[in-house]
């Protein structure tokens, strides 16, 4: 796995981490279990992906196929919550598929500026920037936070 892989399949387990409320000081899903282990899961389903990798498609398009896979995963994500599992981890394409070229791929692309060069929380300014709707704050806020009422809304989450 390459290195960005890598540390995409890491983010993406730290946000369910954050997600369950682990940073929080509140109780959550890791004070049920013994400090020596975590309950981890690994996910995967057929992703629902474009018909022709090879073909342009709009943003709009694109971002209706990785919705699609993203409710898919909170669906999962829910449910290994009510199991106790606190680590999960989906495949590194899932949610927007594989095999493009560098023209075809760009639709499902969030542009992320640069740390360097400006200050940006995305959980506060969630639409400062244009092509960012997939980044983790995103993701994170279509999750429910798990303590013991599944039925919370995404307003739960925070950031």
């Amino acid at each position: 796995m390459s290195g960005a892989r890598s540390k995409l399949a890491l983010f993406l387990c730290g946000c369910y981490v954050v997600a369950l409320g682990a940073h929080t000081g509140e109780e959550s899903v890791a004070d049920h279990h013994e400090a020596e282990y975590y309950v981890a899961a690994v996910y995967e389903h057929p992703s629902i992906l474009s018909l022709n990798p090879l073909a342009l498609i709009s943003r709009q398009e694109a971002l209706e196929l990785m919705n699609q896979n993203l409710d898919i995963y909170e669906q999962q994500v829910m449910t290994a919550a009510q199991k106790d599992v606190q680590i999960i981890v989906f495949p590194e394409d899932g949610i927007h598929g594989f095999n493009f070229t560098r023209t075809s791929i760009y639709p499902f692309l969030d542009f992320m500026p640069s740390p360097q060069v400006v200050r940006w929380n995305p959980c506060l300014e969630p639409h400062r920037f244009n092509d960012t709707e997939v980044i983790p704050a995103f993701f994170l806020s279509r999750l429910r936070v798990h303590r013991g009422d599944l039925s919370q809304g995404p307003e739960a989450v925070t950031c």
